[in-house]
């Protein structure tokens, strides 16, 4: 199960196209070159960067998913996260409680 926070990070190319990515992420089909950040599972963690490939896996697409953003390469997905930092950075003044902060401001 996908759940797609209310804020989305998104790259200019993914906006474009965010309807088909979460229908072929929903449906499991393959998209190369597709990353998806996702608030972690392991609550020491606070993201997961994983490609789009892995929801073509019945199992994985079956756990509970928080998708706070996605990019069209490993590198769009490095700045996706750099601008989720800077924000929450401007917003509270320390680079401490990440993720509480993504859970409250930003899943909601």
């Amino acid at each position: 199960m996908i759940h797609y926070c209310k804020k989305l990070y998104l790259t200019n190319q993914t906006k474009k196209d965010i309807i088909p990515i979460k229908l072929k992420l929903y449906t499991g089909a393959g998209m190369l070159g597709i990353y998806v950040i996702m608030l972690s599972k392991n609550p020491e963690d606070v993201l997961d960067i994983v490609p789009a490939a892995m929801f073509k896996q019945k199992r994985f697409r079956k756990e509970r998913h928080v998708v706070l953003g996605i990019a069209e390469s490993w590198r769009a997905c490095g700045k996706l996260v750099e601008e989720m930092l800077r924000e929450h950075y401007d917003v509270t003044g320390s680079y401490l409680d990440f993720r509480r902060d993504l859970e409250e401001r930003v899943v909601g």
